[in-house]
């Protein structure tokens, strides 16, 4: 860890404590990429570990994940067996990292962080979830998943508000689902990310993309798609020059492989 200028650590036990948000604050849920490298603007942490923010909820109308919830809780936890599309899930929880990671990252804040290779942004996407923000001030309000994360660790929140839960309707939870990733080493960061699920009844399948552009994009067909299909109706929706393109690797490659990983996912 190295936050040489954090000067107060707070520990709210209600969010209402939490009442004139200032330049250098920061929120802390997990910390893992919070503590992995210097952060010289921050000079006052807010820890969420107190609010009680870990919840995994089922009801009759789907799923609600706590913003703090612990990646390994999605591991372990009892879903419906019909619930196919955790498996998507829990992909993006093996995918991220190891096991010490897994114990400690929240859910929450590997969506705040927004990264392109973030591994939970593109299933949630997939599966239609919606996210309730609370701002410090007003009503809470939910926005959808394909919303959040606007450009690289860029999203909506404004100064002060914070993530709240996760919500998954249940008709989503049951469709059939491949995660698709690709490294350029065993624990580097994804270069392409795709997503796919399919819906058996109504033929129609969908893909999230990310980790090859600066926030996930969304594409659906009405059926399984051919080769050329995917790949007219990838460039109509994401052009070569949206790609990233820097010194790991190009955005022709980046383009390139994203093809060959939607195909991958039509193996359900």
């Amino acid at each position: 860890m190295d936050l040489p200028n954090v000067e107060t650590y707070l520990i709210p036990q209600n969010l209402a404590e939490i009442t004139n948000w200032k330049n250098g604050w920061s929120w802390l849920a997990g910390g893992t990429w919070l503590f992995s490298e210097p952060q010289p603007e921050i000079t006052t942490l807010v820890d969420l570990q107190n609010l009680g923010w870990s919840e995994i909820e089922i009801n009759s109308e789907g799923l609600t994940i706590g913003a703090t919830c612990i990646m390994s809780q999605l591991l372990n936890y009892n879903f419906p067996e019909n619930w196919t599309s955790v498996k998507a899930l829990k992909s993006a929880v093996n995918e991220l990292a190891s096991f010490k990671i897994q114990n400690v990252a929240t859910v929450g804040g590997n969506l705040c962080l927004a990264i392109p290779a973030g591994t939970f942004a593109p299933v949630m996407i997939l599966l239609d979830a919606k996210y309730q923000i609370l701002p410090l001030s007003g009503e809470p309000y939910w926005i959808s998943a394909l919303e959040f994360q606007t450009e690289i660790k860029q999203t909506i929140l404004k100064p002060g508000e914070v993530l709240r839960k996760i919500f998954i309707p249940k008709e989503n939870l049951e469709l059939q689902t491949n995660y698709q990733r690709i490294c350029l080493t065993s624990a580097g960061l994804a270069i392409s990310t795709v997503v796919a699920a399919y819906n058996p009844n109504t033929q129609k399948i969908k893909f999230a993309i990310s980790g090859c552009i600066p926030s996930p994009k969304l594409i659906e067909f009405p059926q399984i798609p051919t080769q050329t299909e995917i790949t007219q109706k990838l460039n109509e929706t994401i052009p070569l020059t949206n790609y990233l393109n820097d010194t790991t690797v190009s955005n022709t490659y980046r383009q390139h492989i994203t093809q060959i990983l939607m195909k991958r996912s039509l193996q359900f």
